[in-house]
């Protein structure tokens, strides 16, 4: 009834996320107490410091990254530091690791695969010490997107420098524009998507708690068209596919592997520092291609079956 009448009065409203911290709504004193004793016995930087790993993240950044990234988040709260200085850090690394693999050589590659890894994990301390520390602005999350992309690019560019010095031909900077290209379809899908699935929840219409809607709902008793029952016909596709991606997810190793296939940006950074520093550029660009292809198809038929249902 308060959030009733909170809302009637115009009043802002938004969800807070505990995380994992202690929370409990006593209704009586000794459960009140119980309470006070149990939130004492909890670890809050613990908590905090778990918190501040998404949950939602790649494989390889899970176990291979936020195993120690987190450690390194709070040692940056500790010491002051914010999240878009950390966020700039990652970038300029991602620019050293591009100037290392444009030298073409041996060594270079090698300094480059390790450079970029190191950037990559100041790019998982940024978002971890922000949800850490509780330090998000929206100048934060742009700064992210962009050198995130930024990094990614200019090491494409660094890979097709460094094998032109070595002798490739054309075919090298059309292989690094195909992966710069598809990459960039895939960014822009995912941003789009993302957006209207807000703009269809914006546009939904919502009944007014000031004046409930009472309209009655009679069941349809007309002929039934082709095109509605070829929707009807989609949506049960879509739906049948959510249901099995749900079901999926039950098993540990099945929603592991859903979120490889996406080759998310972990992923992709790993397969550009295993790949250049042990093959070259020309087995980085097709790798990226083939497996990038493969995750494309997969994403986009998984949200045009959600867009049925």
């Amino acid at each position: 009834m308060l959030v009733v009448g909170l809302i009637r009065r115009d009043v802002m409203m938004t969800t807070t996320y505990l995380r994992d911290l202690y929370w409990e709504r006593p209704l009586s004193a000794a459960r009140a107490a119980n309470a006070h004793d149990e939130m004492a016995m909890v670890d809050e930087d613990e908590v905090l410091l778990d918190s501040a790993v998404k949950a939602t993240d790649g494989f390889f950044t899970t176990f291979f990254v936020s195993t120690y990234s987190r450690y390194i988040a709070r040692w940056a709260a500790h010491r002051g530091l914010t999240p878009n200085q950390v966020t700039t850090v990652s970038m300029l690394l991602g620019l050293l690791a591009a100037a290392a693999f444009a030298t073409g050589r041996p060594a270079g590659m090698v300094a480059g695969a390790v450079l970029l890894q190191i950037a990559f994990t100041a790019d998982c301390v940024d978002g971890q010490l922000a949800r850490y520390s509780r330090q998000f602005s929206k100048l934060g999350a742009w700064l992210d997107s962009v050198f995130d992309r930024g990094k990614e690019y200019v090491v494409y560019a660094g890979l097709a420098i460094g094998a032109t010095a070595t002798g490739a031909g054309a075919e090298i900077w059309f292989l690094a524009a195909a992966a710069l290209a598809l990459q960039t379809f895939r960014h822009y899908i995912d941003f789009s998507y993302a957006a209207q699935q807000h703009q269809a929840l914006a546009a939904a219409v919502r009944g007014s708690l000031k004046a409930p809607d009472e309209t009655e709902v009679t069941s349809w008793e007309g002929p039934v068209t082709t095109t509605m029952a070829g929707a009807s016909v989609l949506q049960r596709l879509g739906r049948s596919g959510i249901k099995t991606s749900v079901a999926f997810e039950r098993q540990p190793w099945m929603k592991w592997a859903k979120r490889i296939i996406v080759l998310p940006i972990g992923e992709r950074f790993a397969l550009i520092s295993l790949t250049a520093a042990l093959s070259g550029p020309r087995t980085t660009f097709l790798a990226l291609l083939i497996w990038g292809a493969v995750a494309a198809a997969y994403t986009t038929t998984g949200r045009v079956l959600r867009s049925f249902a």
